[in-house]
């Protein structure tokens, strides 16, 4: 495929670029990717070796048949690249009487028939002693979760794209884009490329491509930590479950050993915002691991409360916290952004959706609620007598 003749420019070739690679090539279409980085890196929201998986999912139940596709479809991907990408494991939320957590996760589960066990604070404490469970917590136990292999997942998509006859094309900055229908114009830091339609999937630096966008997203600087292990039983495949708790000072999460010697945790809220996601802050400060420390000192049994190691990704926050997917009116354009800190495990869905918008026209599953003009009904709604 010469990269001047292509028929889908796919800009940000991270989580949901790389599986949108996949999906238009697979299909057929000539692709290429464009990368300011050499995917899979660690330089904005896809890795930190693994994501959690959920299906009885708190933050909207609309989210829930995107779940069950993208779990089936990361399960294509584990075979077709003979990788063990996805893994099964119980997931435990915990929280206060009334906590999104715990109450979002059960309204999931009982519009889509979702097996979700509740446990008695006593129940919790004896079945999984590694937790150090406020004793006023309301406790749920989720089956239908696990992680993902997140380097590995972008790096399949990737390979297999490229089998696929996808061109990559890595180190190079995307500057401009325009066009009209059926018409779009990529000019990089080192040329202009053209084709039909086009996928945006570029994270942080969404706004610096689509100014309009400014408004709509707030990207937050994360850290994420590895602490030490000092019981075997983080890194048993049945007894240790990934974790999600709902706390006064924040919420955490965490997933057992994957390597025999450290658990990843950190805090999904919170994180200071970030004007340019280029000049971030890499090096870890004091006031990024001191909360997080706390809270393995003071939740977490057989555990040092000293990282062995960290990392720093981007959330990109959206005003309600859901995702923005759109195919744009004046562009030939699908933009995935805001993706708020929940949406990898989407991304073999997501990546789908991309392309059936181009192929198809619209999608097979419902994403009206991820859609960018919700903001403008609701305004409207609010305004009605």
């Amino acid at each position: 495929m010469s990269i001047e003749n292509c028929d889908v420019i796919v800009m940000g070739c991270g989580g949901i670029g790389s599986a949108a690679m996949y999906h238009l090539a697979r299909r057929g279409l000539k692709v290429l990717g464009l990368d300011r980085f050499h995917p899979p890196h660690a330089q904005g929201s896809s890795h930190g070796d693994t994501r959690i998986i959920r299906k009885a999912y708190f933050e909207h139940p609309n989210y829930v048949p995107l779940l069950h596709r993208a779990w089936d479809l990361w399960e294509v991907l584990a075979r077709e690249s003979d990788l063990p990408l996805i893994e099964r494991r119980e997931l435990l939320m915990s929280g206060p009487p009334g906590s999104e957590v715990t109450a979002g996760a059960r309204q999931s589960a009982r519009l889509h028939n979702l097996p979700l066990q509740d446990l008695t604070w006593d129940e919790a404490r004896k079945s999984f002693p590694m937790f150090k469970l406020p004793p006023d917590h309301d406790v749920a136990l989720e089956s239908t979760a696990g992680f993902l292999r997140v380097e590995d997942c972008v790096g399949a998509y990737l390979d297999l794209a490229q089998a696929y006859g996808a061109h990559l094309r890595c180190g190079e900055t995307v500057k401009k884009i325009s066009g009209a229908p059926g018409q779009l114009s990529v000019q990089t830091d080192q040329g202009t490329y053209s084709a039909g339609a086009g996928v945006l999937t570029c994270g942080a630096w969404t706004s610096q491509l689509l100014p309009d966008y400014a408004r709509l997203i707030t990207v937050r600087r994360k850290t994420l930590f590895w602490y030490p292990i000092q019981s075997a039983v983080w890194a048993d495949r049945v007894a240790a479950p990934i974790f999600f708790l709902d706390l006064p000072e924040g919420q955490f999460y965490g997933l057992p050993s994957i390597d025999g010697r450290t658990i990843k945790t950190g805090e999904h809220t919170g994180g200071e915002t970030v004007t340019d996601p280029s000049a971030v802050t890499r090096s870890i400060l004091a006031v990024d691991e001191r909360p997080v420390s706390r809270f393995v000192s003071e939740r977490l049994a057989d555990i040092e409360s000293k990282p062995s190691r960290s990392a720093v990704c981007m959330y990109s926050m959206s005003p309600d916290g859901h995702f923005l997917f759109d195919q744009l009116s004046d562009l030939p354009l699908v933009v995935g952004a805001g993706f708020s800190g929940h949406g990898f495990k989407f991304a073999s869905v997501l990546g789908e959706v991309a392309a059936e918008l181009i192929q198809q026209g619209r999608p097979s599953l419902d994403i009206d609620f991820l859609s960018v003009n919700r903001f403008a009904r609701r305004a409207a709604e609010t305004k009605q007598p």
